[in-house]
């Protein structure tokens, strides 16, 4: 269910960018599932030491991220943003790598470099001469750019989750700070604050779904069936994506080197989380009141 709504989400992001500004976009989709999630952040409390931290992984992920993704989804089509998406995979790895001292088994090295040459490959197609490559580079880039950041903060909140195992607090607080940090951002930038029934339809699907249940699930899959058989389920949702924005924009085709490119994205991302993790990662606690089953066997992972 997390990978088909997270492969939906490039599609239904792009007909709502006919309706409505990015940066509305951006403040409503956070502060909908938010708000929701706000009774279980009032009854809880985060230790001082991590506030700076989480505030710092926030601004991060609930605003640079978002922001660059909806411009750069604004120069380039939903089946390129679909795919491009498991580049984050990538770059969570990396961050890991520096910052976390995780390391990979040598097949995971491998199917790393097979993440980087299938995002070159979705986002130039090999035409480094044609009006489309010029087009499209710039969106494409953009969303490398996103999955970047959200690559930080998949690594900031792993360090939170060790030491603050109850996830829909962290989630809330980071959704609201994120929606009242765009407030003055969309002031200055004359972005409107209302908008047509069609958008706001359009907003609300996306708040509750690509958000606010994507992020639940995702942060229940992590504890329940471990991170790795998340990691990989998850990378499909690239396929799915790539359906539906073919379903929804057929004129919108992908090459065959995007198509290629598309394949080893996928692929070696499964094959990134199935062979590639090493041993002796940090398990967190499991969150009491919070979990489904019993705590996976790989322990849990944020977004």
């Amino acid at each position: 269910m997390a990978a088909v709504l997270f492969g939906m989400w490039a599609t239904v992001a792009k007909l709502v960018l006919n309706e409505a500004n990015a940066l509305t976009i951006v403040l409503y989709t956070q502060l909908i599932p938010g708000l929701i999630f706000l009774p279980w952040l009032v009854k809880y409390r985060f230790p001082r030491r991590d506030l700076k931290f989480l505030l710092a992984i926030t601004f991060v992920a609930t605003v640079v991220a978002p922001i660059v993704y909806f411009f750069g989804l604004t120069k380039t089509t939903s089946a390129n943003a679909a795919l491009l998406s498991d580049t984050e995979s990538l770059f969570t790895i990396a961050f890991a790598f520096v910052f976390l001292g995780e390391r990979l088994r040598p097949r995971g090295y491998l199917a790393i470099v097979g993440i980087a040459v299938g995002a070159f490959l979705v986002a130039t197609q090999l035409d480094f001469t044609s009006v489309a490559f010029l087009a499209y580079l710039e969106g494409n880039l953009l969303l490398i750019a996103a999955a970047c950041f959200w690559g930080m903060n998949n690594n900031g909140i792993t360090v939170l989750s060790r030491r603050n195992p109850r996830s829909l607090p962290m989630i809330s607080l980071q959704l609201l700070i994120g929606a009242f940090i765009m407030v003055p951002i969309n002031v200055v930038m004359g972005a409107p604050f209302l908008v047509s029934p069609i958008a706001a339809a359009g907003i609300v699907f996306l708040g509750l779904t690509g958000v606010g249940t994507f992020t639940v699930l995702f942060y229940f899959a992590f504890r329940t069936i471990g991170a790795m058989r998340t990691g990989a389920v998850l990378s499909t949702s690239a396929l799915w994506g790539v359906l539906i924005a073919l379903l929804v924009f057929p004129e919108q085709g992908l090459g065959v080197w995007q198509i290629v490119g598309g394949a080893l994205l996928v692929g070696a991302t499964v094959a990134l989380y199935v062979f590639g993790e090493g041993k002796g990662r940090p398990k967190a606690a499991p969150a009491v009141g919070e979990t489904l089953k019993p705590a996976g066997s790989n322990g849990p992972r944020s977004p």
